[in-house]
């Protein structure tokens, strides 16, 4: 963290806090290994003076102050900025904060009848190419769930609430100034896919192979003396083909109107954080858009429900899920709209549930192929995940066989992915 100075912390926060005078800071891992992946995060703590003047102006002293920042860098890392990409997905988190939140957040602005608009996204001091520096948020009592547990029926709901509210924004900006939605998409400055675009499958190919492979030595070892065995290891099998595995994932991501938005595109555990007032959630905030991309909100919704949710839930709560979310959306959209808007006619309520339904249905497929390469992720201990903060190897630049996901064999990992492989088959989605 050499690059970070007394100076350009000063320069960094006066705006919000004119009347302080940094002293010292300290930089510390701001997530344990194996919650993060593709970038180095860092707690940077300050402390200082600050102007205290009474109310009748009739002195001034100087009282203690601090706080704390997160930093995101690139990984020094080169096998880890090779393996995630992280140059690309840094151009994207920097179009985020840059360019596509303030123009949602205008738009939004812009209607008087959003009484309790979005706001769950962190504030961002800097962004830029290997960069980015936020307001942490832990130090206003949010936390983050176990990666392990996932998430609780209660949570998900109180997450599809904001996710529909987000995507909204993107349905609104589109239907009342195209021009202005489709310039956030622009290769110079905008978002754009990182992992699943036809030019990746090459350098993916060993990637997804030993993933796949994993995948199907977990369910092979847990359906071992089960009669169905070759029945869900042969569909496994065939979606997981070399031959079109990567082709299908692209396909899945690729936009579909009328509903497209932009997408989250990284809907687990840890991009969540919740605060919670006498152990109810009373806030949460959307971190981490790396990953936003636009396609389907089907994307994020498939990799929130098979990704943080188990069967159990997903089976008593998957329904009701959908229709709250698909209320919540329609709700924020008629805010953002005339009484003649699409959201009130052609399309209405009803017409974007049937819609989200079928691209929910087909997106579970994606959420299939996430589950190859998060839940390993996901269930690891920490011992098992790349160690981030390792130095800096030598300048050469690793060769594919190098990029590896997780491997990891644990019961949890086996169970979870054994019960999505037959849930989606039982459904008839595979």
């Amino acid at each position: 963290m050499t690059e970070i100075t007394l100076e350009f912390l000063q320069d960094l926060i006066k705006d919000d806090y004119p009347d302080v005078t940094l002293h010292s800071f300290e930089g510390a891992p701001g997530s344990k290994r194996g919650d993060n992946y593709t970038s180095m995060v860092y707690r940077i703590s300050m402390k200082g003076t600050r102007k205290h003047i009474e109310p009748d102006g009739s002195s001034e002293n100087e009282e203690p102050w601090n706080t704390s920042i997160i930093y995101k860098r690139l990984p020094e890392s080169i096998l880890m900025k090779e393996a995630f990409k992280s140059d690309e997905l840094f151009c994207n988190e920097v179009a985020f904060y840059n360019k596509i939140w303030p123009a949602l957040s205008s738009f939004q602005e812009l209607w008087e009848k959003v009484k309790s608009p979005f706001k769950s996204i962190p504030k961002c001091y800097l962004a830029q190419s290997d960069s980015v520096i936020l307001k942490d948020l832990k130090q206003l009592g949010f936390v983050m769930p176990d990666r392990r547990q996932g998430l609780t029926t209660e949570q998900c709901y109180f997450v599809l609430k904001h996710l529909s509210h987000f995507h909204a924004l993107s349905l609104a900006m589109k239907c009342h100034n195209p021009e202005g939605f489709y310039e956030l998409l622009n290769d110079k400055d905008g978002i754009s896919e990182v992992f699943f675009v036809s030019e990746n499958e090459e350098y993916y190919k060993n990637y997804y192979r030993e993933a796949s492979e994993n995948a199907i030595a977990m369910v092979a070892q847990e359906l071992k003396d089960s009669e169905d065995k070759e029945l869900y290891l042969g569909k496994l099998q065939q979606f997981c083909s070399e031959d079109t595995f990567f082709q299908s994932m692209v396909e899945l991501v690729t936009p579909k109107e009328p509903l497209a938005v932009i997408c989250h595109g990284d809907c687990w555990t840890n991009n969540f954080l919740f605060r919670y007032v006498d152990g109810d959630i009373a806030e949460m905030y959307l971190v981490d858009f790396q990953l936003a991309r636009y396609a389907s909100p089907a994307m994020d919704l498939a990799y929130l429900m098979y990704l943080c949710l188990d069967r159990q839930q997903r089976s008593e709560h998957l329904s009701s899920l959908l229709e709250y979310y698909v209320d919540e959306l329609h709700r924020r959209l008629v805010e953002m709209s005339d009484d003649d808007s699409i959201f009130n006619t052609s399309l209405n309520r009803d017409a974007i549930y049937e819609l989200l339904e079928g691209e929910f249905k087909r997106s579970s497929l994606f959420g299939l192929g996430m589950a190859l390469d998060m839940y390993p992720i996901m269930t690891c201990d920490s011992n098992e995940a790349p160690n981030l903060y390792q130095a800096k190897e030598s300048e050469v630049v690793p060769s594919r066989e190098c990029v590896k996901p997780v491997w990891t064999s644990n019961e949890k990992c086996r169970r979870k992915m054994t019960e999505l492989i037959q849930e989606i088959v039982d459904g008839g989605l595979l």
